[in-house]
């Protein structure tokens, strides 16, 4: 029994550890987060698990193009009179909030070691190393935070990489606003938040955006993979609908027979959360025909008083909030 319980809190802690990824200090009340094609924002009741107040914008295409390189904000005036309706929307008098970043913003790794030195110094020198294998020309100002996450007999880093000029670029465009960033997360993160992790030990979750799409896997209640892969094909008509979709179902499988292969594990389920304004029915459905294992909707686990739609698109929000 004894055991047990022990094993239940190793459990809780790597969740913990999780949750605070991306966000080591007080969380906000309040939230947003950006884009291509969406903005949404809300304000939480941490205390009683509720959402006080919410919106879901749709943007026009162009005025965000995110990236890991770029400047991101396009149509800066546009965004900002977005922004400003949903401040109204949310009716907040604290002007501390949490922020999630675009997936394509910033990059992870997890990478897996025997055992790592004591001292913080080469720990962080040890994984940038393995951080500019993965990307070579690696900016100065890239900022590389990491989580330590143990697995059995092996010691996994959840690493992820950022430019500062791209958190400044955002950053600076809210305190035009007169909101302060306090917390900033990404997405596939803050969805995992929301799952339970002692109940749901080997799976995979993914995240599809216009954009992108990432994937995270975890195994015996810890994250052994996560990526991010940016779209070349956009959701304009079926065609382009059904080739995102296929290359969608190839990575996964991919992912599912990799993992099989180097942890001698199976996935037993697959969690989704799409975010699209439209067309995810039938993204939902192509999926579910075509993989071999469950799949499930991540807002099927929210308890709030939302439509499905808005459960959908503020799920990142409620896992980096609540």
């Amino acid at each position: 029994m004894q055991n047990k319980k022990s094993e239940i809190r190793k459990i809780a802690s790597v969740k913990d550890k999780i949750k605070d990824f991306f966000t080591k200090k007080p969380v906000p009340h309040s939230a947003f987060q950006i884009s291509s094609l969406y903005l949404t924002g809300g304000h939480f009741s941490p205390s009683d698990g509720k959402i006080k107040n919410h919106f879901v914008f749709p943007l026009e295409r162009g005025i965000v193009q995110p990236s890991f390189n770029k400047k991101n904000i396009k149509k800066p005036e546009l965004l900002e009179r977005k922004i400003k309706e949903g401040i109204e929307r949310l009716r907040i008098s604290d002007h501390r909030v949490g922020f999630i970043l675009p997936e394509l913003c910033q990059k992870a790794f997890v990478f897996s070691f025997d055992s790592l030195p004591p001292s913080q110094k080469e720990r962080e020198q040890i994984i940038r190393f393995r951080v500019k294998k993965q990307i070579p020309l690696l900016a100065r100002d890239a900022r590389v935070t990491f989580d330590l996450i143990k697995s059995n007999d092996k010691v996994n880093i959840l690493a992820s990489i950022i430019r500062t000029a791209v958190v400044e670029e955002y950053e600076n465009f809210f305190s035009q606003l007169k909101l302060k960033v306090k917390t900033i997360g990404a997405p596939i993160i803050c969805l995992s938040n929301l799952l339970d992790w002692e109940k749901e030990k080997n799976f995979l979750l993914v995240n599809i955006e216009e954009d992108s799409y990432s994937l995270l896997a975890v195994l015996n209640s810890g994250i052994v993979l996560c990526r991010q892969k940016s779209s070349t094909h956009e959701y304009q008509n079926q065609e382009s609908l059904g080739q995102k979709n296929a290359t969608i179902v190839q990575e996964i499988e991919n992912t599912a027979n990799f993992i099989e292969d180097r942890e001698k594990k199976k996935i037993d389920s697959l969690w989704l959360r799409i975010g699209l304004l439209d067309s995810e029915e039938e993204t939902f459905s192509y999926l579910k025909g075509e993989l071999t294992f469950p799949v499930k909707r991540i807002e099927s686990l929210l308890k709030l008083n939302l439509t499905a739609q808005e459960k959908k698109m503020l799920s990142p929000l409620i896992g980096q909030i609540l």
